[in-house]
């Protein structure tokens, strides 16, 4: 994976700034916006011992019209389409709360390919070996797999600020310290951003890497138990 971090943003259309400032989002609030969301991966320890993340699964639930902003949603048909929904992090939303337009990864990139780079660097800064797509796992290696039940980042619109949040759970499962019977790791984070300028791409940006660092520090939190 790429270790620079860069946002892509939508083009935002004429009717923007007609839109005001509190519209949320990272381009036009009612348009769809990119999000280029990059996963710094340390290389393997020297020595340690050998995993391999043999299955990344995107369990999402998604709505069509929900009035709560942490359920994952999508316009229309959308939500049954794995090609959109497979990419989708964040739902804009207006000044009211009323559902805008949505956020997606680039095209050619998955939720479950950040939550595997996640993953992969969550182990590795623990001192395991993991072992990637690119390489045969040898024999001795310890299988691990994932579910992700919620990675969603959404606003909640305030008078004099913009609340962003992320939560992230992941259910791991493997043979390694407190994951042999299966364990959800919940992150969550919460970041406030000033009500004239909205939550820009940058803003989003911001939410979502330090929602990624949570995660990653609360799966090495559970790995450092022996």
């Amino acid at each position: 994976m790429k270790v620079e971090q860069r946002t892509r943003l939508c083009v935002a259309g004429l009717a923007c700034a007609a839109m005001g400032a509190m519209l949320l989002g990272s381009g036009c609030a009612t348009s769809r916006g990119i999000l280029d969301v990059q996963i710094t991966v340390p290389k393997n320890p020297a020595s340690g011992r050998t995993v391999s993340i043999v299955r990344v699964t995107d369990r999402r639930q998604f709505q069509e019209a929900t009035r709560e902003p942490s359920i994952p949603s999508l316009k229309g048909n959308e939500i049954r389409d794995k090609a959109i929904t497979s990419r989708a992090i964040a739902r804009k939303r207006d000044e009211y709360g009323k559902a805008m337009g949505d956020i997606l990864l680039p095209e050619g990139r998955t939720v479950e390919d950040l939550v595997w780079g996640a993953l992969t660097r969550s182990f590795r800064e623990a001192g395991f070996r993991v072992i990637d797509g690119s390489e045969a796992a040898p024999d001795k290696s310890t299988p691990v797999e994932a579910d992700i039940d919620q990675f969603w980042a959404w606003t909640t619109p305030g008078l004099w600020a913009v609340s962003l949040q992320f939560e992230a759970r992941i259910k791991i499962k493997g043979d390694v310290p407190s994951f042999k019977k299966g364990e959800t790791v919940r992150a969550h984070v919460e970041v406030h951003a000033p009500a004239a300028t909205g939550a820009s791409g940058r803003a989003w940006l911001n939410t979502i890497n330090q929602g990624v660092d949570a995660l990653v520090q609360e799966v090495k939190k559970r790995l450092a138990k022996q």
